[in-house]
């Protein structure tokens, strides 16, 4: 996903918000797509087109809640990139600010939203009352564990070229990353939901084919099935591998500054005490470079 969201930066960075939310929007289509469609199979209807739409559209809403193109914290960056006179500690501080207020939104949007996309599906496969209300929990129980998978990395991927590029080799951005959620908070919260979005479609399989229970090979062709089309855009694309990228970062300056190389910074994108440390790692840096002019500068 790092290729993916610089690629974007490089190609629209002036719009790239809107290129953020369509490429989340694609990495999370086939998740919603399978959810509703595991209702209308285990209704016994034939109502996939309906539920296809109704899923991309809710999507779609939720997308544009959780990051929505054009209005949020990346205005300036954006009018940065297009080469307008913007200051850019602002422009990055509005980064912070902008993903911050994206976690809220998107675990309160995701809830409503994935709940009435159950309900609005159950009914148009012909769902009992009693079945609505029981997909509308569901739904509100999913949504939020799906947000809670991708609400920090995801988000704070697809910010790293814009404060990459703000920031670029200044410290104007040092004083902004908080330590607290930790990165091992995040971590574990989304752990968590990953496990209960796999319990929850590995259960929803179970009841949706009957089958399985007579021909065991279908075990393993369907957690395939969910390893590819599930497990790969949720907890590795949007999940986990956004997240190590600062981790690496770290790890290739600590080879530079073991060679007595100090020119170059680590960039500071990660908004937990990854970023903190990276700050400070940055400050130690400058200190060791510092204290190396002045020993050739007295030596001589």
């Amino acid at each position: 996903m790092d290729r993916v969201w610089q690629w974007a930066w490089d190609r629209y960075g002036a719009r790239y918000s809107w290129a953020v939310f369509a490429i989340a929007s694609l990495v999370l289509l086939p998740v919603y797509l399978f959810l509703s469609f595991c209702v209308v199979t285990f209704e016994k209807s034939d109502r996939y087109l309906a539920a296809a739409g109704v899923a991309t559209g809710v999507l779609l809403v939720q997308a544009y809640v959780f990051l929505p193109p054009g209005l949020g914290g990346t205005r300036l960056a954006e009018r940065w990139a297009a080469g307008q006179e913007v200051d850019q500690a602002t422009a990055l501080e509005d980064t912070y600010a902008y993903a911050r207020g994206a976690v809220i939104r998107g675990v309160v949007g995701a809830a409503v939203l994935c709940g009435a996309m159950w309900v609005l599906v159950g009914a148009l496969a012909g769902a009992t009352e009693s079945r609505l209300l029981q997909y509308g929990v569901i739904g509100c129980l999913l949504g939020i564990s799906l947000s809670l998978i991708a609400a920090h990395s995801l988000l704070e991927g697809s910010m790293r070229p814009a404060r990459v590029a703000l920031g670029a080799d200044t410290g104007i951005g040092d004083y902004l990353p908080r330590s607290r959620p930790t990165f091992v908070a995040w971590s574990n919260a989304s752990v968590l939901a990953i496990a209960f979005a796999f319990a929850f479609a590995g259960a929803t399989l179970a009841a949706v084919f009957d089958r399985a229970s007579e021909v065991p090979l279908l075990w393993a062709l369907i957690a395939a099935g969910m390893t590819l089309g599930f497990a790969v855009p949720i907890t590795v694309g949007a999940g986990f591998a956004p997240s190590l990228r600062p981790i690496r970062d770290l790890a290739e300056g600590t080879k530079r500054v073991a060679v007595g190389d100090y020119s170059q910074r680590v960039p500071v994108v990660q908004d937990d005490d990854l970023g903190a440390l990276t700050a400070s790692f940055n400050r130690m840096q400058t200190g060791l470079a510092e204290r190396q002019r002045l020993q050739g500068a007295f030596g001589t």
